[in-house]
């Protein structure tokens, strides 16, 4: 079963990295403006950070099996859309849909914790958190590729077939469950939270386009934060919560959810700064005036390195609590971007901070869900991954608008980039990194415990229910 759900995994990571090496080829096949086919990736990352929370409690208990795989025919729809001839709003319909295959990883994770022996979970979790990670990293240098050889409709093309590949495989691999499944869905709570996070995401990624300071950018944040507020009032008082917040502020849970959001701030500042620093021209800015296809090669040795940094975690939290590991992970994001800050004057300088930054990644993103999962009911595994997953979007987007705002103002007259501006923007992603390291060490179960009890926490009880394997 693992094979396959890392396989489904693996896919629909890469489909959801379709975007942004494709932003261009839209804009000219479709023939919008740049600003225009930049929504195709906004409307994604909206739509899931919209629909996580409400599938993971969806997808609970033997509601699992028919939410994976409702998502996935979705998304095989919305990549087919994206395929065909018909236009910008079909092509942008179609990343919506897309966008649910982020929602797709928390049921990954559901499903292991519930169908494994309890003794392979732990290697399941984190081998899950590798192929989505890797997926990601190398979903936009193959992508490029793909389009370069066949054209934007033929990157969709391509993905519409591997998401309907994964959703083959998972209809054979993933079990039913037998597991009682919450009564109901807060809709009020989902919507609440949905209007927050998708008014803030717009807020963020949009800035640049309609000014920072504009009405619209500001009404936009400031509604979101209400609608934030209100949220956790509803979530507090409601009988079966879409998110359980006191579940939530446990102590190895809270310390994932802030430092997730920390921590995906860091790791964007960096990948944004490294992408553009070496797509810039010398007439547009300060940079390497290097090729997107380069652009794209540069997220290689980062996936490597997130894999090797994975395995490194796992081995070392034989010995080591996990958020000792995920403090040590965000202290390498904080050396990774002040590295780049230090030396951006060549590609092989640029290539060393995004490895650093690729075993940071490795060892922040692999601790996070284990460290959770060990705190959380296995009912309220689902709903809890999802929300750590927000969080870990609002911190994408705000990492990479905070380092285009940075660079903006640090650009000289007529220019997009300077020097100083990559100095300025390094020095502000390992500042967020620290901060974020700092936060798993005050917050986080920092004592030293025996390891073979850490990975049974007196707080939860586990399921004493049969695993799949042994009910064969």
């Amino acid at each position: 079963m693992l094979p396959g759900i890392l396989l489904v995994t693996t896919v629909t990571g890469v489909v959801g990295s379709l975007g942004t090496p494709l932003v261009t080829g839209i804009a000219r096949t479709e023939s919008v403006s740049l600003v225009t086919a930049q929504w195709a990736i906004t409307a994604t990352l909206v739509t899931a950070a919209v629909v996580c929370p409400v599938v993971g409690r969806l997808g609970a208990g033997r509601r699992r099996r028919p939410a994976l795989l409702g998502c996935l025919v979705l998304v095989v729809v919305g990549t087919a859309l994206g395929a065909l001839p018909l236009g910008f709003v079909p092509l942008l319909a179609g990343r919506i849909l897309q966008g649910l295959a982020f929602a797709i990883v928390p049921l990954a994770f559901s499903i292991a914790r519930s169908e494994l022996p309890e003794e392979k979970v732990r290697g399941a979790v984190a081998a899950i958190s590798v192929a989505n990670v890797t997926a990601a990293g190398l979903g936009f240098p193959v992508t490029a590729f793909v389009a370069t050889l066949a054209g934007t409709k033929g990157a969709f093309g391509w993905a519409c077939a591997l998401a309907a590949a994964a959703l083959v495989v998972a209809l054979v691999v993933v079990p039913d469950s037998d597991e009682e499944a919450p009564r109901g869905v807060d809709w009020l709570g989902a919507v609440l939270l949905s209007a927050a996070t998708a008014a803030v995401l717009f807020a963020v990624t949009q800035a640049k386009a309609w000014g920072t300071t504009s009405p619209l950018t500001l009404g936009l944040l400031g509604g979101g934060l209400l609608a934030y507020l209100a949220c956790g009032w509803w979530l507090l008082r409601a009988e079966r919560p879409l998110v359980d917040l006191r579940v939530a502020v446990r102590p190895g849970v809270l310390v994932a959810n802030v430092c997730g959001l920390l921590a995906a701030l860091g790791m964007f500042v960096l990948l944004s700064l490294s992408m553009i620093l070496v797509q810039t021209t010398g007439e547009h800015g300060y940079g390497l005036g290097r090729s997107v296809a380069v652009a794209g090669l540069m997220l290689t040795p980062y996936a490597v390195t997130s894999v090797l940094g994975s395995r490194i975690a796992l081995w070392l939290g034989r010995f080591v609590a996990s958020d000792v590991l995920l403090a040590c992970g965000c202290l390498l994001f904080a050396a990774a971007n002040l590295a780049l800050a230090l030396g951006h004057d060549a590609l092989w300088k640029v290539t060393l901070a995004v490895v650093i930054g690729g075993f940071g990644s490795g060892m922040t993103f692999n601790s996070m869900p284990w460290l959770m999962v060990r705190f959380v009911p296995p009912a309220e595994t689902g709903s809890a991954l999802s929300f750590n997953l927000v969080l870990r979007f609002l911190g994408m987007s705000t990492g990479s608008a905070l380092a285009l705002a940075v660079l903006a103002g640090f650009a000289d007259s007529g220019r997009q980039t300077s020097e100083s501006g990559f100095v300025a923007g390094g020095l502000a992603g390992a500042g967020l990194s620290l901060l974020a390291a700092l936060t798993c060490l005050v917050l986080g179960r920092t004592r030293q415990v025996d390891p073979e009890r850490s990975e049974r926490p007196e707080t939860i009880e586990m399921p004493t229910r049969p695993s799949a394997e042994e009910r064969v």
